[in-house]
């Protein structure tokens, strides 16, 4: 798939899925705006698309939580690219929550990366995209058993597969596409996140407890998200696809 001359911004670029695909897009010839809040990684990635594409990605360091921060994006993309061709949507944290919490801190901060981010830089970036006919690639968790401990994920995963499908309804009037790339347990830094150690060994533990027996690597996520976001199927919108190796059949 060739993106040369595209613009795509990749939230969430720093690691795990988003880093991957940027570095995927980056292969592809695509103009990169890369956002993450850590700056060692987000170098790191910037690095490597570099080496792909020959040109450095413009690499934005910010919380997209804060007021102002997805106009920054916006508007720092446009003023480097002068366009805008596609969205992904990767930004989000692993976080623990319950009904039984004394606290709202938690809750909050889901809603604010994993729903209300993409809701506005999606919304912000309707004009650009009306103008280059591009599209919205959401990355959203696989549908799942609920688990104890994952409340708010929980809640959020189903809101992002409704978002996609009703914003996918209306953008269609303007020529815009917007679709969900959905992965199974993938391995990117989410259990180091959450202060577990012997990570590979959880991994394997949580391995067999899958029906393909494995753990889906990024990249492979990646080449689904520039499937997606390419041209190959232009009349794909408002699609929850997701790659999980049958888990969620259970």
């Amino acid at each position: 798939m060739d993106f040369s001359g595209k613009v795509v911004i990749v939230t969430g670029g720093s690691s795990g899925i988003g880093a991957a695909t940027a570095k995927l897009f980056a292969s592809a010839g695509a103009l990169l705006t890369i956002v993450g809040r850590n700056e060692q990684r987000l170098l790191e990635v910037a690095g490597k698309c570099k080496e792909f594409q020959g040109n450095q990605p413009l690499c934005i360091l910010l919380d997209l939580t804060l007021d102002g921060s997805c106009e920054e994006v916006i508007r720092k993309t446009v003023e480097t690219h002068g366009k805008i061709d596609v969205l992904v949507n990767s930004a989000g944290q692993i976080l623990c929550t319950s009904i039984f919490d004394n606290t709202m801190e938690n809750f909050d901060e889901l809603i604010a990366i994993k729903l209300r981010v993409p809701y506005k830089i999606t919304q912000l970036c309707v004009p650009h995209l009306k103008k280059t006919r591009g599209n919205v690639v959401n990355v959203i968790a696989a549908p799942m058993r609920v688990l104890p401990g994952f409340l708010t994920s929980s809640m959020i995963r189903d809101a992002m597969e409704r978002f996609t499908k009703a914003a996918g309804l209306e953008l269609a009037t303007e020529g815009i596409r917007m679709n969900a790339v959905r992965p199974g347990i993938t391995r990117t830094n989410m259990l180091a996140d959450l202060n577990i150690h012997n990570i590979n060994e959880t991994y394997d533990k949580i391995a067999q407890m899958l029906p393909s027996k494995v753990i889906i690597e990024p990249e492979e996520i990646a080449r689904m998200i520039l499937f997606v976001a390419s041209d190959t199927c232009p009349n794909l919108n408002a699609a929850n696809l997701i790659l999980d190796g049958a888990a969620s059949v259970f």
